[in-house]
C-alpha cells in the first residue's frame, strides 16, 4: 500500500471510500461511526472515523470526504489504515505530488485571503498551518446533496 495522505490528493479516494458510495456502503467498510452531527432523518449529516469527517447527504449518498489531522499525526481507521501516521509537511506533499506529475494549484475556495492549494486532476483540496502542517485535506461533491 502506497501513501494514503498523497494517494488520497491524488485519486480522490481513500482506500475503500469514495464519493457517491451508499451510506449502506460506508457501514459495511467502516461500521458504525464514533461520532456524529445528529442532524434529522433526511438531512445532511457528518460521520467521524478518527480522522476522517465523511459527509452524508439527505439520501444516504457520500458528497465529502476529509482528512482533519489533530496534531502532526493521522489516525486513520481500518481497513482505510490502521494506526496512526505522520502527517506530510507542505513542502514534502507538494514535492510528493509534482513527482507524480500532478499539477497543483493555490486557490481561495472559501473565504478571502484564505489560501488552499488544488490537486488539478481529482479536485481535491488542501490546507496548511503557517508552520506548515497538514490541516485539511478534502474532495467534496455538492451535486449529491440534490
Amino acid at each position: 500500500m502506497g501513501d494514503p495522505i498523497t494517494d488520497f490528493a491524488v485519486r480522490g479516494t481513500l482506500s475503500c471510500l469514495r464519493l457517491a458510495m451508499r451510506r449502506s456502503e460506508l457501514l459495511t467498510e467502516l461500521g458504525p461511526p464514533e461520532g456524529s452531527t445528529g442532524q434529522p432523518e433526511g438531512e445532511p449529516v457528518m460521520w467521524c472515523y478518527d480522522d476522517i469527517q465523511i459527509g452524508l447527504s439527505g439520501h444516504h449518498v457520500v458528497w465529502h470526504i476529509a482528512i482533519e489531522p489533530s496534531g502532526s499525526r493521522i489516525t486513520l481507521p481500518a481497513p482505510v489504515c490502521p494506526g496512526r501516521i505522520e502527517a506530510p509537511a507542505k513542502d514534502a506533499l507538494l514535492r510528493d505530488l509534482a513527482s507524480r506529475g500532478e499539477g497543483v494549484e493555490e486557490c481561495t475556495p472559501y473565504v478571502p485571503d484564505e489560501l488552499w492549494w488544488r490537486v488539478r486532476t481529482s479536485g481535491v483540496l488542501m490546507s496548511f498551518s503557517d508552520e506548515g502542517l497538514l490541516d485539511n485535506l478534502h474532495i467534496c461533491n455538492t451535486s449529491l446533496l440534490l
